[in-house]
This record gives C-alpha cells, structure tokens and sequence, in this order.
C-alpha cells in the first residue's frame, strides 16, 4: 500500500462457519480484482478458536493456503489474532456464545464501537460483511453501518449455491477443481462452485446523530435514539433562520451563536448555495469572488447600523479578517493561506453546530476528493430565512 493511500479493511461478523471470511476474500480479489489490506472479525470464544484452527495455521490454514494458491502475499493482508476482535461481557469477560438477551445487547454495543472506530479513520475503506455468527450479530453489524457508513464503505452478504453452503471442506473456489462430498453423499465439483457478494445498499444517517465525528459515544441502544431524535428534528425543521444581528443560525429549537468571522463565512456560503454557484451551489475555494464577499459584508453591516462595501472593512469592529479575505480571492490560484485559515474556520463551525445538536445536513461539508474538493452547504437553500 502506497504512502497516502486508503487502507481497505473488511469486517466479517463470524461465528463457527469461518468459511465466509475466506469467500468474501475470494470475490474481492480474485473476482474483483480488489485490493484488501486487513481483515477484521467480531466473533465469539466459540468463532475465535475456529478461526485459529482452519485458517490462520500458516502451514495448513485456508487463508494460507488460498493466498498460495493465487499468488498472494498473505503479510500484504493483515489478518492474525490480533484483528480478531472477542464480544466480551462488561467485565472483560469473553462470550463463548450469543444465547441470552443481555449478550445480544453486549454483541450490539460492541460491533458498534468496532464500527464508529474504523470510520472515524479518514483513511479506512470499509467493506462490511454481514454473513456469519448468529442473525442478530449480522442485524447489528448493518445497524451500525447505517448510523456510520461514509460514502466509500460498503456493506454485502456472501451467497454459496447449496451445495457448498457451509460444506465443512470448501472455503473458496480453488484454480484445481477439486471433488467434495455433500452430506446426502454425492460427489461434487468445486469447478460447479457459484460464490456472490450480495451488495446490500443502505440508508447513511451519518452526520444526524450518533455518527457525528467525535461525537460522545454510548450504547446502541442510546445511538439509536438519538439518531431518532435527531431524524425527527430534520422531518420537522422546515426553515433555518440566519439572524444577522444577534450572529445566530436557528433550526427548530436549535440555535447556535457564531463569533464575527464564523458567521461572514457561514454566511457567505449560504450566500453560494442561494444563488446555485458551482455545482447546485458547492464551489472550490478558487471560484469565490471578490463580488461575493461585498454582498455578505454589505449584508452583516447592514445588520448592524450601517450598510458598508469592503473598503470600509476597518470601519467595522470584528471584522479586520476581511480585509485578508478580500486579498486571497480572485486570485489565479488558491492562496495557502486562504486554505490554511478556511479549514480552521469551517472546524470551528462544525463543533459549534455539533455543540448545539445541529449536525452535518447544517453545516459546511465537503465534496469530492483532496485536490478537486468543494465546498457547501446541503441544506435546501429554499429553507433558508436571512433576517
């Protein structure tokens, strides 16, 4: 893996069929021609153990062998006792088994964490598999990537045809077709072997709620709810206030008060999104205008006492910043500085706005990769009351 680039990571949920581990990373790829860098697994005492003995025995495991037989190197995929990750009681004690209603909500909260993490890296491309253990840790693991799944992560299912579902002796289809046995007697050929990562798609509710970045952890169960709630402002938020002379923006009973410069830019970028600039109203910082910001400063002076145009900026008590804000745009490139000082603006904003529970759908988000990234806010700008 290349310095910068993104680590693909899948996560399988086990329990004593280890076989959906080795499939998965058979479809991705040999069938894909996709590149995984580790493999991590929730699973149980019980799953562990498995795990160890079929697939991780360098000599006689079926990850190894599987890597050896197409050509891989098994060092380029971490996948060892350490990325086996053990559901636990509260004590620190590993389940053996997934029985009881308390251990189901042990089983919930962790693959939640486990999930929030791997998000939570900038870095990490998730591919979630929610094939193994017991149906309820497959239920979770889909829960937890629609409270925290990105754009770049995926979830699947790995489908076998009957034969060898779950056949104790297949873990992938080898290049050597080979002969197995199936409980009923007959003897089969690998070579007949049908292996499908199921896509399953799934609503992001990243950003309104519990998947807010840094953010205070808690229980899926909490998760839950405050997602919900959170879910229930949105339907119910019909209008965002920008109140010019208090700095404030309110949505519903939300409201978050902004210093001078966090508001002249979060102003400014409401100011794009209204008037539909760039694409449906998210720009490069290169395609700020010079007009853009008269407009928002003649808009905050206003509020005060007074309309002023930029060239009276030092007239205007908070506002010295604009004075380099004017000299950084229009310019043929974009000025580190400007970039330097907008991220740092743009973070502050973003915690203010968690702060007072308004979260991602409010503030101002990014599209597109590093180098072609722009900028804005998804709010609908029809929603939108400047006062």
């Amino acid at each position: 893996m290349g310095e910068g680039a993104e680590r693909r990571v899948l996560l399988c949920v086990a329990g004593l069929t280890p076989q959906i581990i080795t499939e998965s990373l058979y479809v991705l790829m040999v069938e894909r021609g996709e590149r995984v860098d580790e493999v991590r697994v929730i699973t149980t005492l019980g799953g562990r153990r498995r795990i160890e003995e079929l697939l991780l025995k360098p000599e006689s495991g079926k990850f190894f062998e599987f890597c050896r037989e197409y050509g891989f190197d098994p060092a380029s995929v971490h996948f060892d006792e350490m990325t086996v990750e053990l559901l636990r009681r509260p004590g620190g004690v590993a389940l053996e088994d997934i029985r009881t209603v308390e251990e189901n909500v042990y089983a919930g909260d962790q693959i939640c964490e486990v999930v929030r993490g791997l998000t939570a890296d900038a870095g990490v491309r998730l591919h979630a598999s929610a094939a193994g253990g017991r149906k309820t840790m497959g239920i979770y693991l889909t829960a937890a990537m629609q409270l925290f799944g990105r754009a770049q992560d995926c979830l699947s299912h790995v489908l076998v045809n009957e034969d060898f579902e779950t056949h104790p002796d297949f873990f992938y289809k080898p290049r050597v077709p080979r002969t197995l046995r199936t409980r009923d007697g007959r003897e089969v050929s690998t070579a007949s072997a049908e292996i499908y990562l199921a896509d399953i798609p799934f609503i992001r509710l990243r950003g309104l709620g519990a998947g807010w970045p840094g953010g205070d952890a808690g229980s899926y169960g909490e998760l839950v709810r405050r997602t919900q709630e959170d879910l229930d402002l949105a339907e119910s938020a019909q209008e965002m206030r920008l109140d010019t002379a208090a700095r404030s923006v309110t949505v519903a009973d939300r409201s978050v008060h902004l210093p001078p410069r966090e508001f002249f830019y979060y102003l400014l970028f409401i100011h794009l999104r209204r008037s539909g600039r760039g694409q449906g109203g998210f720009v490069a910082l290169g395609e700020i205008r010079r007009e853009d910001l008269e407009a928002v400063f003649r808009v905050v002076t206003a509020a005060e006492g007074r309309e002023r145009g930029l060239e009276e900026y030092e007239l205007v008590a908070g506002y010295d910043f604009v004075g380099d804000l004017s000299g950084w745009v229009g310019l043929s490139y974009v000025a580190p500085e400007f970039e330097t000082t907008f991220r740092e603006v743009k973070s502050k904003i973003k915690r203010r706005f968690g702060e007072a529970g308004l979260r991602e759908r409010y503030v101002i988000t990014t599209r597109g990769r590093r180098g072609d990234s722009r900028y804005g806010i998804r709010f609908p700008p029809e929603h939108v009351r400047v006062v």
